[in-house]
């Protein structure tokens, strides 16, 4: 066996440590990965910052660009955090604070309404149908309190690493910097490193799931925004209580693809049908238009078909990513089948005969058909050559 192919191996059992480690402390890296996707989504912002400057000075005064632009990003960033929450805090406390004052009127006003419902359905349900659906409630309630125990356990669980996530959360933005700073530099020279066998190969790889993933979290974080906003101010018109935490999770949930939308209005539809049953069917409108507003206009123009995984597939990863990996898994587990799908394909090509280019045409000819654009108009990410 050459040395060559056992470099190879060398390189495959390191990424394989590697992915494992990772996953092994997956609960200590959430903060990293919150920090990823973060870097993930300001990155093209600093690239074309620094590349205002960077053409009219010296190649040694490049990184120095570069991290002023990283700082000047940081600032706007966190200064419209800090902005943001300057009037939004304020707003979120004092509706929580006239919830608070107001919880035992509503949990008599949800009781009594309860009750005549119930009442209702005693009256109008055939004694059957009652029975059924009784049994169904029965089973519900056990699966509620096996559910409610797990979720016990992970809680102790999650305790004990709470000093570590806190620790990761206030490295990360130093993390982050350092991430964006050294970007063009970093990627070269790592594929650099990379045996020469695989080298081609590997950056046509790093291309493809750098496009997909990168276009799917800041398409998937603006959506966030823009429904979070939409739902936030339409629920506060209305006169909703917790309008802004109830935009806040709508925003959140619309990470999830398909569900998402459906599991933001859940907590909303709940909480205006046991405290105010008269706003039940505005809000139920309000969250039905922003999710037909999120369908048919935005996602098409934001997302395109990039992903394009059916729906039923869809549903099913995203019940093995919510088994495996909880909330997490549910976010990242699409634009990971996606990257792992264009690189079956691409693998398939190569084992055909095909060389490096030419599977990384056919890959972005592939890619340029679903999002309706031609081959040569889809910019895929190009990383420089490394002098290894």
């Amino acid at each position: 066996m050459t040395r060559n192919r056992w470099r190879l191996f060398l390189w495959l059992g390191a990424c394989a440590t590697f992915f494992f480690l990772v996953w092994r402390a997956r609960g200590a890296m959430l903060p990293f990965a919150v920090g990823a996707i973060l870097a993930y989504t300001l990155e093209p912002v600093v690239t074309a910052l620094a590349g205002l400057f960077e053409g009219r000075v010296g190649a040694h005064r490049k990184t120095l660009v570069r991290t002023l632009s990283v700082a000047v990003i940081y600032l706007m960033f966190f200064g419209g955090l800090t902005l943001a929450g300057f009037f939004f805090v304020p707003v979120a406390a004092d509706q929580m604070s006239h919830f608070v004052e107001r919880l035992p009127d509503l949990v008599r006003e949800a009781r009594d309404q309860t009750d005549e419902w119930v009442r209702i359905y005693r009256e109008r349900a055939p004694m059957e149908v009652q029975r059924q659906l009784n049994g169904f409630a029965d089973d519900a309630a056990a699966a509620a309190a096996q559910a409610g125990e797990v979720a016990v356990r992970r809680t102790v669980g999650i305790l004990t690493a709470t000093a570590a996530t806190i620790f990761g959360f206030a490295v990360v933005p130093f993390w982050m910097f350092y991430v964006m700073r050294d970007r063009p530099t970093t990627v070269p020279g790592l594929l650099g490193a990379v045996p020469v066998e695989v080298r081609e190969d590997a950056r046509n790889l790093l291309r493809i799931a750098d496009y997909l993933l990168g276009r799917y979290i800041r398409g998937q974080l603006f959506l966030g925004l823009i429904v979070g906003l939409a739902v936030g101010i339409s629920l506060t018109i209305i006169g909703v209580e917790l309008s802004i935490g109830l935009a806040l999770w709508a925003g959140v949930t619309e990470l999830i693809p398909v569900i998402g939308p459906w599991l933001g209005a859940v907590p909303g539809l709940l909480i205006v049908a046991a405290t105010e049953p008269g706003l039940l069917i505005p809000v139920a409108l309000v969250y039905f238009a922003v999710q037909m507003l999120e369908n048919n206009f935005l996602v098409p123009r934001i997302q395109g078909d990039a992903v394009n995984l059916h729906p039923a597939v869809v549903i099913v990863l995203l019940v093995l990513g919510g088994a495996v990996a909880g909330f997490t898994g549910l976010v990242i587990v699409i634009p990971l089948a996606a990257i792992a799908r264009e690189v079956f394909w691409y693998t398939d090509r190569r084992l055909q005969g095909q060389t490096a280019e030419e599977s990384m045409n056919a890959t972005r000819a592939e890619v340029s058909r679903r999002e309706g654009k031609p081959a040569r108009g889809l910019r895929m990410p190009r990383f420089r050559r490394g002098t290894k």
